[in-house]
């Protein structure tokens, strides 16, 4: 309870009640049918991790977006704080806490476009998937699911895995899923899958980075096999989606060298690290696939 007087309770409760969170019986607000979908920690459509992210660390920063566009650093960087993505204090201090409510955060935001995806690529030929940065591991988890041939490695920072640990059991896959602690701009990636895939870790880093991930991609994987990049990309004059484009702002404000990518570039990227036949496939909202083949 808040333990609100009746004015800014009342103020509060209007407000709720005309954005469609509140709806109100007799002289009593309860929540509706949205609210108890997307806002209760019972649903499993919670995205109240979402919500506490975004305070924490985005609406903040972007009271300081003209300092960051005029120096070309993430607003950290005002504090002297040299980290460039938002993991490297779980790199330096192998902390969850540092970490977790992001991973819970972004797998709310994914269930999704996980499940597009195990309908959208036909994985029914693929053994091995790795899933390169995979948070929470809910991309490995869904297409494991719909595909039980299928064994998937979660790639990421130790703490990272800690938490996708977590899901995995929550989703009894232990036996087909497994993580994997890597550092992988230091570390080699593992070999012999058929599948590679990235969800928003591209636009985390510069085209030079990029490229270097996308190389120990093309290396652990089989020849004919794929990689599956999942960004918001923007168009390939650059003047849109709108949200493609915010995200971008995002990845200004929080990252050294970020950015959200066009279709063009990722796959000249993907030509780079030795891939060819690029593909584009629409996925779930604003998120689309950029696939290339070994």
């Amino acid at each position: 309870m808040l333990g609100m007087e009746r004015r800014p309770a009342e103020v509060f409760a209007s407000t709720l009640a005309s954005l469609g969170l509140l709806q109100k019986n007799g002289d009593k607000f309860s929540n509706s049918p949205l609210a108890e979908k997307f806002l209760s920690s019972k649903s499993p459509a919670y995205m109240g991790e979402v919500v506490r992210m975004c305070d924490e660390h985005l609406y903040n920063a972007w009271n300081f977006l003209t300092w960051s566009l005029v120096n070309n650093k993430p607003v950290d960087a005002m504090k002297g704080d040299n980290a460039e993505h938002i993991f490297d204090d779980a790199k330096k201090n192998n902390s969850i806490e540092a970490v977790q409510k992001f991973i819970h955060a972004m797998h709310a935001t994914s269930v999704g476009p996980a499940m597009a995806l195990a309908r959208t690529f036909d994985f029914s030929r693929g053994k091995r998937m790795l899933d390169v940065g995979g948070g929470s591991g809910v991309y490995a988890l869904q297409v494991a699911k719909e595909n039980p041939q299928l064994q998937a490695t979660v790639a990421d920072l130790a703490p990272v895995c800690k938490v996708a640990y977590e899901y995995i059991s929550r989703y009894g896959l232990a036996g087909r899923v497994k993580t994997l602690a890597v550092d992988f701009f230091n570390e080699e990636l593992p070999k012999g899958y058929d599948v590679a895939f990235f969800s928003n870790v591209i636009h985390d880093y510069d085209e030079d980075k990029g490229v270097t991930l996308l190389k120990k991609a093309h290396a652990s994987i089989l020849d004919g096999g794929a990689v599956i990049i999942s960004e918001w990309m923007l168009n390939d004059d650059k003047t849109g989606p709108a949200l493609s484009a915010l995200m971008g702002m995002n990845m200004m404000l929080g990252t050294s060298g970020g950015q959200n990518y066009s279709f063009a570039e990722i796959s000249a990227m993907l030509a780079k690290a030795g891939f060819k036949n690029m593909e584009r496939k629409p996925l779930a909202g604003p998120a689309e696939l950029a696939i290339g083949y070994r």
